[in-house]
Formats: structure tokens, sequence, C-alpha cells
């Protein structure tokens, strides 16, 4: 034959296995006309041997079946267990009408071809290159789905490091998030930004579509966001509801008027100062999404927070102003709590298909039954978590979007129960535990118990900070806790945040969490623990979807050992 033009060639790395000399220099010659760099052995050994050391540079092999040493199907099993995808072809002078039952055999993989060596070079050429062909095409794809993956995990961290801290408490508020994408990135965003010293901005937005348009889209408007805030800092602009829609509609129209626009509930709350016989207030403004829900302290439902049904259009449609006249401003009863979402809470399903959504009046009674248990129990910053848990318990684990709850409110300060949020930091755990052993003496517990208390705490912390698994930064880690004394033990709670690696599988309501089973690998790290469970009459472990919630039974008296 010719030899084929530079643009008919299409290259690649063949290793040619038969034990007749004559056969391997007539195949190598054609493939090398044909454009193919190839590798000639005559022995199953040379052959393993060149694919143990480089078998990602071969594409394509072609054997006998009949060889002396080992044949051809023996020698396709040990390839396979180097690497599954390689073309083999079986290039034999066997008759197939033989009953040797050889073409089964072929057939049985699914990369492997059978060609008669009667059928001439010729044949054997065109077959490899539309079989080479087509598996350099698929590692192309595979390649570029890699790629896109990794692009996607980065995103997903920068992503994450946009938001602000999933929870806080101060003395007089709090808030407390769950945010869940449907794919590694989110269209959604939360912010909670503080405005002076009696006032905080939150804000939930869904931005249109998924993926990393959404992301990108998102992460843009959070640090438009932050814009914002910082002109307030700056006694530049007096914000309102209103004035922040229409910042962001001229943001998002200016620049992504051709790709996406977004909905969002925006929320000034104001909390209640005694001195100042001022009550709590929120005002908001709806721009294409539902009303703020509003639960007051009794764990019942405000009826009607917006009778006039104000609010606006998503944020970036065309010829949209938002004015005074679309936002809700309503007095909260003491100990209220305010709650907002993402379309993609109403959009979780039983089925694949998002045709059995969940029912809105059992989304209110659940998030009616979950706040009332947390904010009489002092477990507030756990709402969220426990809410999802609930529905997903139900059947209702299929997300067919981002779904983002935000909770905020009024902190309540229970009798005999203390409740707190801390940044994880070696510096911040000691004054966490300094904070909790005052309140302890302020409530008049005694020393010993105290001390004790405060050696769990420390430990648990610090535990958390060297091995916890979380999605933010390290210094957006928060870890909340509630304390309380019952007739025999203090009682600590500690819920930390974070997504177990994917080699642990760990179901909510277990009695162990990721945290603790990577704990058990840590030789090196177990005095602590050990000394934490000497401590502790007992230890008691949940998980919440993202949530680890451990709860340490303290004894009042004595340590276990003196007992």
């Amino acid at each position: 034959g010719t030899t084929m033009s530079s643009s008919e060639k299409f290259g690649g790395k063949i290793l040619v296995l038969d034990d007749e000399r004559l056969i391997r220099l007539t195949v190598c010659s054609r493939l090398k006309l044909a454009g193919y760099e190839t590798v000639s052995v005559g022995t199953v050994d040379e052959a393993v041997a060149i694919l143990k050391k480089s078998h990602r540079g071969i594409s394509a092999i072609i054997s006998d079946i009949m060889m002396g040493d080992m044949d051809g199907f023996v020698f396709r099993d040990i390839v396979r267990g180097i690497d599954s995808s390689i073309p083999f072809f079986f290039m034999t002078a066997l008759d197939p009408e033989e009953g040797s039952g050889f073409l089964k055999k072929i057939i049985l993989d699914p990369m492997s071809y059978y060609l008669p060596k009667s059928a001439g070079t010729e044949v054997l050429v065109k077959r490899l290159q539309r079989v080479v062909g087509a598996r350099r095409i698929q590692q192309f794809v595979t390649n570029q789905v890699a790629e896109q993956r990794k692009s996607l995990a980065l995103a997903a961290h920068v992503q994450r490091s946009m938001l602000p801290a999933r929870a806080m408490m101060d003395a007089q508020s709090f808030y407390t998030t769950w945010w869940r994408p449907h794919e590694s990135v989110s269209g959604d965003l939360y912010e909670a930004m503080p405005l002076g010293e009696d006032r905080m901005l939150f804000v939930l937005g869904d931005i249109q579509g998924h993926g990393t348009n959404a992301a990108l889209v998102m992460m843009a408007v959070q640090a438009f966001l932050r814009q914002i805030s910082f002109a307030h800092a700056r006694g530049m602009r007096e914000l309102t509801p209103e004035y922040i829609a229409n910042q962001l509609q001229g943001f998002v129209r200016s620049n992504f008027a051709d790709i996406s626009y977004m909905t969002a509930t925006i929320c000034i709350y104001a909390p209640a100062d005694v001195a100042l016989a001022r009550e709590s207030t929120v005002s908001f403004i709806t721009c294409g999404t539902a009303d703020l829900v509003i639960v007051d302290s009794n764990a019942e439902r405000v009826k009607q927070c917006n009778p006039d049904h104000r609010g606006g259009l998503p944020i970036g449609m065309p010829d949209t102003v938002y004015t005074a006249d679309d936002v809700v401003s309503i007095g909260l009863p003491p100990g209220a709590v305010c709650i907002v979402c993402s379309d993609g809470l109403i959009e979780l399903s039983r089925d694949e298909e998002g045709q059995e959504k969940i029912p809105l009046h059992l989304l209110e009674r659940i998030g009616v039954e979950a706040l009332k248990d947390a904010c009489g129990n002092g477990a507030v910053m756990a709402a969220p978590y426990r809410f999802m848990s609930a529905c997903i318990e139900l059947g209702y684990d299929r997300f067919m979007d981002d779904v983002t709850l935000l909770v905020f409110g009024e902190r309540r300060n229970l009798p005999r129960i203390y409740e707190a949020t801390t940044p994880l930091s070696p510096v911040l755990v000691d004054a966490t535990a300094q904070q909790l052993g005052a309140w302890c003496a302020q409530e008049g517990w005694p020393e010993e118990l105290v001390g004790r208390v405060q050696l769990v705490l420390e430990e648990q912390l610090m535990n958390i900070y060297d091995h916890g698994f979380d999605d933010h930064q390290r210094r957006k880690d928060v870890v909340s806790l509630r304390l309380r004394l019952n007739r025999d033990f203090a009682e600590l709670t500690v819920w930390d945040c974070g997504q177990p690696p994917p080699s642990l599988k760990v179901a909510a309501g277990v009695t162990e969490t990721a945290l603790d089973l990577v704990n058990n690998d840590l030789s090196n790290h177990g005095r602590g623990r050990l000394m934490v469970r000497q401590l502790c009459d007992g230890i008691r472990r949940q998980r919440f979807g993202s949530l680890n919630e451990t709860i340490f039974h303290i004894p009042r008296n004595a340590n276990k050992e003196e007992q």
C-alpha cells in the first residue's frame, strides 16, 4: 500500500504479540505505514513487562490466540488486571467453524475484537483506526469531565468561603442556617451582616438555574452585598430593604441580564431593647419569593404578616423598581423566630421525578414542632438541621433544587440553660470555656463540677479543631453549645457541622459520629479522648444531615473512678 498523508494518520502505540517473527514484522511494517508506533514481542512475559511499566501509553493490543507459552485468552485476563479499557484484537488463523468456541470467549469482553489472519493488514488498519479513534474520543471526554469536576470542586470551595458563618449567637439575637447545593455548587446564597450595634441584615437569594453559572453569579452578588454593607458602615447610606433590592436590581441588570435573574428575601431585623422599651421588629421585602414565616414564643405560627400582599418581581426583571410600599414592617412578640427559605425546600420529593412533593401543611407542621422543641430546650441553633432531618426521615429525601433555610430571631435566655456559639481557634476555645465557667459560677454550681465541665468542653472543641470535618474554611468553623444542670449530672451538648469523607457513611441517629470513627484510629491523640470518657457518665451522639450532636453527661459529685 501507499504511505498515508499526515492528515490521515491517526497515531498511537500498538503492542503486537505473536510467536511467529514473520507475522510480527509484516503487521508492524503495515502499522507503521499507517502512522502507528509499534512495540513487537514474541512472548507473553515480555508483553506483560511492557504493560506493567507503561500501559497508559498503549493504544491497542494485537495478539494471536494459540502461542507456545500461553494462549491469548489467559494473556487477556492478565491485561484486564492491569487495564480494563485497552482494545484487544485477536488476530488468529483459527477457523471459527472448527468448534473451538473462541468467538464466544472473545465477545465476552466488550473491548475485544476478532480478525482472521486471512483478512490481511488493510482490514486490520481500518478496524484499528475506528476502535482506537473511538477510545481516544472517549478518553478525551473522560478527561474533560474530570477537569470539569476539578473546576467544580474549586468553585465549590471558593463559594463556601464566600458564605458567612453558618450560625451565630450574641447577647441579643441569633441566626442559624441549613445550606445544601443540589450539585457540588449552588445558586443559593445567604448573608448575615450587622448594621451598627442594634440591627442585622439578612438576605436569602436564589439565582436562576444550576451549576457553575449560577454559582458564579451567586459569588458576584455576595461580593456586591458586602460593598453595600461597607458603604453603610462608612456612613454613606442608610440601608432599607427596598434600597438594597434596587441596588441588586441595577447590579444584576448591568452584569447578568442576558444569563440570569434572582429571587430574594431581604430582611432588616432589630432585636428588642429593654432600656429603650423597644420591641423586636423586622422589615422585609420579597422579590419573587414567599413571605417570611414568623413563629411566636409558644411555637404557634403568626397567621398573616403580609395581608396586603406586598412585594415585588424577581431581581433582574426589566423595568423593575422597588419602593417603600413593597416593604412589610412588623413588630414581633417576645421570643419570636423568623424563618426564610429558598424554593428548593418546597421542591423536596419522595421520587426522582419530583412528582410527590412535600405538602406545604406538612412542612409547616414539621417546622412548628422542630422550633417548639428547639426553643424550649435551648437547641435553637440545631433547629434547621433537625427540621431537614425530619423531612428526610418522612421519605422526602430527593433534592430537586438547592435548599437554603435561614432561622433568626431574638435570643431567649432560658432559665438555668447556657447557650453560645464560638468560632474555632485555640485562643477562642479557652475564652469560651472561661465564659461558660463564669456563667456556672453565677448559677451557683460547685467549683469542682465547673472545672470538669470546662475540661470536657475544651477537649471536645480542640478535638473538632484538629480532626473535624467542615465544608467551610477553618476560620469559618462555628460550634454551638448548650449546658444545663439536671438532678444527677450536668448535660453539655456540642454541635459541630461538617460532612464526613465519602468512605465514612454515617446515618442520622447513630451512636458514633464520623468524628468519633476517625478518632478511634488516631492512637497518638488518645489521651484527651480517654480523659473525657473518664470524666463523663455517658456520651451520646447523633447526626442530623451535616450536623454532629454530641451530648456529655458529667456527674455532679465526682468522676467515675472515685464512684
